[in-house]
């Protein structure tokens, strides 16, 4: 199904690494996102005014505030597609981060408040009218909220955008709660229908905790992290595949959305010429911009060896 939307509605689809593709990655996601949750907060509403749920209810709100979440994510990607400018001369791609932030921040704000209607709703004992039909109902939307997630898991890592995924996290929270307040429904057939208070209690958890997650990586991220070890790797290992280089090392890593910029060093034998080295350097930029697709500054350094001057030369015409 993902490869089908994809191919029905982003043109060029396997070339993630342009802009215009990204985005349109991402609205795609958000309209699937901003339709599904629009019908299924329906549903969810009409049945907890229906059975007098706080927990179903707190669901509906819960899902019709995945729509917003989902227009943050169209705001965000429009903005982070803008060209770079004078102010912003590596573009606007951070924006992307800030959406995934903003997104965290709403989660965190709705479970809080998710849990002040069901705390004061366990203080005053009110109980809901268990339904068989209402819990299948439910447990339905549940999986259906988890294929979302699944997609806007698969769209996001696709473009290695989180804002995507934390649009996942969204839909997938709101899948466990439905599963979970369908599992009230049926207590309440039996004479535990205070326990959706409860419930109601451990969806909110959830919420908050997914918030506080997504915030604290976003975070991390508009902070600047060093690079994993498994992209280090990958870097050592084409950087050393490069003749004439010895040692690679001092890895910094910028990401501004859809475009990073790895800074590194490079020890070169001490006797090279200047274009020699500086021809090196190009080298290892431009093979690490077509295997991995990463923008890069290289320094070069001397690595205290020397070569014989006929066979750096030969390797250098080879290069060019």
């Amino acid at each position: 199904m993902t490869k089908f939307l994809l191919r029905r509605f982003v043109p060029n689809y396997q070339d993630t690494s342009k802009p215009e593709v990204r985005a349109a990655y991402a609205y795609l996601e958000a309209w699937v996102s901003i339709i599904g949750n629009t019908v299924l907060a329906t549903i969810n509403f009409s049945l907890g005014v229906l059975l007098n749920s706080i927990a179903l209810m707190a669901n509906a709100t819960h899902t019709a505030a995945d729509v917003l979440t989902s227009l943050v994510v169209l705001f965000g990607f429009r903005e982070a597609n803008r060209p770079a400018d004078k102010e912003h001369p590596y573009g606007h791609g951070r924006v992307e981060t800030i959406a995934t932030l903003i997104i965290a921040i709403l989660l965190i704000i709705v479970g809080v408040e998710f849990a002040k209607s069901s705390i004061d709703r366990l203080i005053s004992r009110v109980s809901i009218q268990g339904s068989v039909t209402a819990a299948g109902v439910l447990f339905v939307v549940g999986v259906l909220k988890e294929l979302m997630a699944r997609f806007s898991i698969d769209l996001g890592k696709a473009i290695s955008a989180s804002a995507l995924e934390a649009d996942a996290w969204h839909h997938r929270s709101d899948g466990i709660a439905n599963w979970m307040v369908g599992v009230s429904l049926i207590l309440g057939r039996f004479g535990y229908g205070w326990l959706d208070a409860v419930f109601g209690l451990g969806v909110s958890a959830l919420i908050v905790y997914t918030g506080f997650k997504l915030a604290k990586s976003s975070s991390s991220t508009l902070i600047g992290e060093k690079p994993d070890d498994e992209l280090v790797a990958s870097v050592k290992e084409l950087v050393l595949s490069v003749p004439n280089v010895k040692s690679t090392h001092k890895f910094s890593l910028h990401d501004y959305g859809g475009k990073r910029i790895l800074t590194l060093h490079i020890q070169v034998p001490d006797n090279l010429h200047v274009d020699e080295s500086h021809s090196i350097a190009g080298w290892v930029k431009g093979l690490l911009k077509e295997k991995l697709g990463i923008e890069t500054v290289v320094h070069v350094e001397p690595s205290g060896e020397r070569i014989d001057r006929g066979k750096a030369s030969g390797q250098t015409e080879q290069e060019g």
